[in-house]
């Protein structure tokens, strides 16, 4: 069960995905003049492509106590098509991401992801949105979603949604349908024991939103059930994780003058089949607001939490709590620099495991030409856990990266 409170699928079609290789801060407006791809028309369809390459260099390579520094290069490819139909909407995307260190060959972080969406207006106030999406990566133990002291994994997600949407001038209202297919291998590599864990699972959910539009933005309720379905094999024990649950919440977008937020809270409550993983009941949500204080300076901050699935034993999941502020500054046209701290706490479900991270993330932008970025990124983070079983997760890096950007 995943109530990580991302973008849906269906949402691609509004803007081209990009999964780029950039640092995570806090979420900064773009800024003008260094819109994240530049187009062409043809054929009734708008195209967008980015190209970035450079390279990595990193004092901790595996981010793990052993401290082996490396430089790792970089490729990040994304494309993007959108319709210029007056009604009816289609897109397509594809993104790809490789990070591979020069001397540790085995480490290797990628992913590869295909969506496809469209809209179907059958009035002016009801659609249909349908969308696919596939990803394929792999990930390193570094990974929250890999505190377990594996090495590595690889996922392989299928996405199916369908909505039916109505709207007027004053409220609107939705129901989201959703499946994934989710495909997990992890080689479990421990003093004991070294084998393959498959932990494959189908989510499903079903989500009412019912909403109203206001000039500053909107307000909505959601509701809806969710079921996860195992297929995959433990490593140790078996577990029946099968599990049902609901989630209940709140939600308001605002943009007015300067500010721009996005606020949400959603109650949950997931059973699981196996008498070894106790019931959760808890809450996510997320809350960001920017401000532009002139056309130099903005500022932002984020509150988040989240719950995720995972293949961690005895446990539903992980909670991942995290705070972050930033700072951009764009004294001209073609330059600009952004500064974002952030904290992050993992909470193991029903473990008492626990782990802390804190990052300070930079950047600096230079548009050399209208086609053309380089970009420096800077990185400095420590994280440290509270279980010895998983203290090869502790680790402190320093990593810059030159790269070069190039839309078209």
């Amino acid at each position: 069960m995943n109530t990580r409170l991302g973008r849906s699928v269906l949402s691609c079609f509004i803007g081209p995905l990009m999964i780029g290789a950039s640092v995570q801060a806090a979420p900064l407006p773009q800024p003008a003049g260094f819109e994240p791809f530049k187009n062409i028309s043809a054929g009734g369809f708008t195209f967008y492509n980015r190209l970035q390459t450079g390279l990595k260099a990193t004092s901790n390579v595996r981010l793990d106590p052993s401290a082996v520094s490396d430089v790792m290069k970089l490729l990040a490819i994304d494309s993007a098509a959108r319709s210029q139909w007056q009604r009816h909407a289609l897109a397509a995307t594809f993104s790809y991401v490789d990070q591979q260190a020069n001397k540790i060959k085995e480490q290797k972080n990628d992913a590869l992801s295909l969506t496809l969406s469209g809209r179907i207006d059958l009035n002016e106030q009801l659609g249909l949105k349908l969308g696919a999406l596939s990803i394929e990566s792999i990930v390193g133990k570094n990974d929250p979603m890999q505190f377990n002291g594996a090495l590595n994994a690889t996922n392989h997600i299928d996405t199916l949604e369908a909505a039916l949407e109505w709207k007027n001038a004053g409220h609107f209202a939705n129901i989201l349908a959703r499946q994934q297919k989710i495909a997990n291998e992890t080689q479990i590599n421990v003093s004991f024991l070294d084998r393959l864990q498959a932990q494959n699972r189908t989510e499903q959910n079903l989500t009412l939103q019912l909403g109203e539009n206001h000039s500053w933005g909107q307000r909505y309720l959601l509701v809806g059930p969710e079921r996860v379905t195992y297929t995959g094999s433990a490593v140790i024990l078996p577990e029946d994780r099968d599990s049902t649950g609901v989630r209940l919440g709140a939600g308001l977008e605002y943009q007015q003058g300067p500010w721009q937020g996005v606020f949400r809270l959603i109650g949950f409550r997931q059973d699981f089949n196996a008498p070894t993983i106790p019931d959760i009941s808890s809450w996510v949500g997320t809350a960001q607001l920017n401000y532009r204080l002139n056309p130099q300076w903005s500022l932002a901050g984020a509150l988040e939490r989240s719950f995720d699935e995972t293949n961690i034993e005895n446990s539903g999941g992980l909670f991942t709590n995290l705070a972050t502020i930033g700072a951009l500054y764009q004294p001209r046209q073609d330059f600009y620099l952004k500064l974002s701290p952030t904290y992050r706490f993992y909470e193991i479900a029903d473990t008492g495991v626990e782990a802390e991270s804190i990052s300070l993330d930079a950047t600096a932008a230079w548009q050399v030409t209208p086609r053309v970025e380089l970009l420096l990124d800077l990185t400095l983070s420590d994280q440290t856990v509270n279980n010895a079983m998983i203290s090869n997760l502790e680790y402190s890096e320093s990593a810059i990266t030159l790269s070069t950007v190039i839309t078209y």
